[in-house]
Parts: C-alpha cells; structure tokens; sequence
C-alpha cells in the first residue's frame, strides 16, 4: 500500500509561498525532531499490538497549530499520524494553554462520536497535551497527539471541486447542473452528499446544556469546558455565545495587521472603517434572529472545521473518514445549520427584496430562498431534508420545533453559521460578506449611502470624545 503522506501537498512549494517567519516556524519544529524521528519510531512500536517496528515518512505537512508525520509500520498496510504541536504564532494564537485545550478537546469529541455515532473517525492511541517532565517522548518534547491513520481521497480527487459548486446560482428558477454535464459525477456528488447529510443528523444528537469545548476526565466522562481557541465561556445562553462572537468581530476589524488590505486609493483608516462597519452589520443581522426558544439549549455538536480536506472518501463518494477534530464544540442551533460552507451558499443579489426577518421564526420566504440559493445548497438541503425523514432515525429537534433542513436553508443559518465563516476567514470584508449582510438587512439605501452614515456617525463620536477629554484637562 502506498504511504498516506504521498497524496500530501509538496512541501517545498508550499513553504515558499508561506510567509517567512510562519514557514521557519514549521521547518524549525521538524529539525527540532529529526535527531530524535528513532525514539518516536520506538514509542509507536511499544504500543502497537503485534509491536511491529515502523519509520517516519519525510513527506509531512502542517496546519495552523500541528506538524504532522506519517508513521508507515513493517507490514506495509497499518500506518499511524502523529501530531506535534508548533510553538505559538503570536502572544494569542497557538498558545500553550490553547494548545493543550484543543489536545484535549479532540481526544474527547473522538471520544464523544466514537460512543455516540457511527462517524468513520480515527482512534486515539495516546496523547500529552502538553511538555513536560511526564511526556513518554521525554521532557523536551512538545505536545502530542498519536492516532490511527484513515485512507481515503477528497472529493477534489473525485474530480469534483466542491468549493466551485458553492458559488453557483440559480437565479432563474430553472434547474442548472452543477456538474458541467459530466453526469458520471453526479452518483459520486449525491453520495457525497447524502453521507454529509447523516453526519450532520448524527453530531445534532450528541447535545449539552452548555456552549463550549470538550474536556474528558481520568473515568472518560466528558463534560463542556472553555472554547478551545480562545478559553471563553463555556456559555449558558445562544445570545451570549453570538454577542461574543460579535465582539470578537469588532476586534478584528480593528486590528492593526489588517491595514495592509487597504484598496488603491484608500486610506488605512478608510479600510479599518469598512471593516467595523461589516462587524456593525452581523451584529443587527445575527441578534433578532436568536431563537428565544432555544436560548438555553441544549445545544448540539459540531465538528468546527469541516470542509473537504478533513473529509475523506472513496471512489464513489461515500465518506470513510472525518479527521481534525481539534475545533469541535457544542454551538447554538443556528451556528450549528451549515455543516460546511462547501454545502451552502451565498444569496444572489436578486435577492435584494429582503428575506430578512426580524422575528425568531423561520424564514416565510422560502420558496424565494430556494430559488436563489446555489445549486449545491439546494441539493445538500433536500439530502438532509431525506435523512431526517428516514424510517427509524432517531431525531433530537430544538426546543423551537425546527428540522435540521429548514436551519439550513434559514436566515439564522445563513448569517450564524456560513457568513459567520466568511466573517473570520475574510477579515470583515466589504465587498463580499459586508454585501451579503446588508441585502439580509434589506436597507433603503445602497451599501455605500450606509457606510458613509456610518463613518460620519464614528467621526463625530471621535470629536466628541475628544471634546470630553479636552474640558477634563481644561
């Protein structure tokens, strides 16, 4: 059997288009561990059950918080990954203490869905969330994980680029084919997405009366802890879960790395303003749409990072594997209605005439939303529609009433859960997700006129306060 760490990108490539402080914090962590690649290859023979010796694979890769090995055993067919953790990006990110909290809260969501569900995950084999004098690898290592490894392809090597699909209306309402004609994809796609459809029907019953991480205790129990990014909560209540989240917006459309993203002719400030605007914007979407209903829970389980690398298939889409559950937690039913972005989609601009509504009920437009949304939603939406209304599935609705189907395809969903994303990984932009949410809002006045608005109204509390701290010092 071929190694798994031979369908991995190329390392040197994607080093050199890292920037360079990040790509020496990678390579610098691998050269940290080559003089010891035997002792590691000793550890994972100890614990294998036949004690079959194994070798580090050169080929590796990285993600935001892990380097990341194959371990290939003597038998050709068994192969390991072992995790280890880098060294902080910043004074905030990848900290030590976050670190170990999403150690932690993978072991126990792998724990949680092992129990709990049928999901193809990895099985832990061992783990040391943290250095020190304890670590079976020896002191001076860093923190670790070690799990069984799965095969498997994306559905990128399927041929399908699930990502494009995404972007692709219909706003028409005539039926268009995401697959370009090619209709020996489409069995592949539809098996896909059928499988995604159980996943999401089996994490909404793994529920807790509390928003936040895992963390599991020495008898295995697992309880909900801080989220394992940033150490907040756990929370009680939806609405201070996204009031939060809003916050946690306005701090990043104020922060001063992103003001190289200033377009041409524009000033830093100019950016930054346009970035707190669209922080302003989630907010008065996202805060009417809060079910009351289900403020208090339970609240279901969601993976947190799931979009097609970190879901593996076979030939003909079926899914085998779902890996990285380091950002896993238990979130507010509308974060929880998008299981990944590569499923949903953004509104046309046809959509204009506002399906925003302001009260906590589902969308009444609805037959206008499906006519608007992309194609992969709507086929995503009616495979979760089809799962939910299997012979003997077990279902654990929200206290509102509202199928998982109806969450997909819902305003709530559309601002919690998928620009939500867009809110993070764009940096607060305007031209994409600042739009989106201003046609939710469905204002009189064009997206300009609002943020001219806006930035007079910050300009003048600006002179304000200036003119406040004036008199204190008079």
């Amino acid at each position: 059997m071929a190694p798994i760490s031979d369908n991995w990108p190329d390392v040197e490539a994607s080093l050199e288009i890292m920037e360079p402080e990040y790509a020496n914090r990678v390579t610098s962590m691998v050269e940290q561990l080559k003089p010891h690649y035997q002792s590691i290859e000793s550890y994972a023979t100890s614990l294998h059950p036949q004690r079959l010796s194994c070798r580090i694979m050169d080929h590796y890769t990285w993600g935001q918080s892990f380097v990341v090995f194959e371990l290939l055993f003597s038998d050709n067919v068994t192969s390991w990954i072992i995790r280890f953790g880098m060294r902080p990006m910043d004074a905030y990110f990848n900290t030590a203490a976050q670190l170990e909290r999403k150690i932690l809260n993978e072991v126990a969501a792998l724990h949680l869905v092992r129990q709990r569900t049928t999901i193809p995950i990895p099985e832990i084999i061992s783990y040391h969330a943290h250095p020190s004098p304890s670590n079976p690898l020896g002191p001076d290592f860093p923190a670790f994980v070690l799990m069984t490894a799965i095969t498997g392809i994306t559905i990128e090597d399927c041929g399908i680029s699930i990502e494009e699909l995404g972007s692709e209306y219909d706003v028409t309402g005539e039926a268009s084919d995401p697959l370009g004609g090619d209709e020996s994809k489409r069995p592949i796609l539809q098996r896909y997405l059928h499988d995604l459809a159980d996943i999401h029907v089996q994490l909404s019953r793994i529920t807790f009366d509390r928003i936040g991480s895992f963390v599991i205790d020495a008898q295995g129990e697992v309880s909900v802890g801080p989220g394992a990014d940033f150490g907040l909560g756990p929370f009680e209540c939806a609405k201070d879960y996204f009031a939060i989240q809003a916050e946690a917006y306005e701090q990043l459309a104020m922060a001063a790395g992103l003001d190289d993203e200033a377009g041409e002719g524009e000033s830093a400030d100019a950016a930054q303003l346009k970035r707190r605007f669209v922080a302003s914007l989630w907010r008065k979407a996202m805060m009417p749409l809060v079910d009351e209903r289900d403020d208090r829970g339970p609240f279901p389980m969601r993976h947190g990072d799931l979009h097609s690398d970190n879901i593996l298939v076979d030939e003909t889409g079926h899914i085998v594997g779902v890996i990285d559950w380091d950002c896993a937690g238990t979130v507010p039913w509308e974060a929880f209605a998008v299981p990944t972005f590569e499923v949903s989609g953004h509104f046309s601009d046809s959509d204009a005439v506002s399906t925003y509504s302001n009260s906590s009920s589902e969308s009444t437009s609805s037959s206008l939303m499906s006519r608007t949304r992309s194609v992969i939603h709507n086929v995503f939406n009616r495979e979760l529609a089809v799962a939910e209304s299997q012979d003997g599935v077990v279902l654990v609705k929200p206290a509102s009433g509202r199928s998982l189907a109806a969450l997909h395809d819902s305003d709530a969903g559309h601002v919690g859960a998928y620009l939500a994303y867009w809110m993070y990984s764009l940096a607060c932009d305007y031209d994409q997700t600042g739009r989106a949410l201003h046609r939710m809002l469905g204002s009189d006045d064009d997206i300009d006129q609002d943020f001219e608005k806006f930035a007079k109204e910050v300009g003048d509390m600006g002179l304000h306060e200036k003119h406040e701290d004036e008199e204190v010092q008079a």
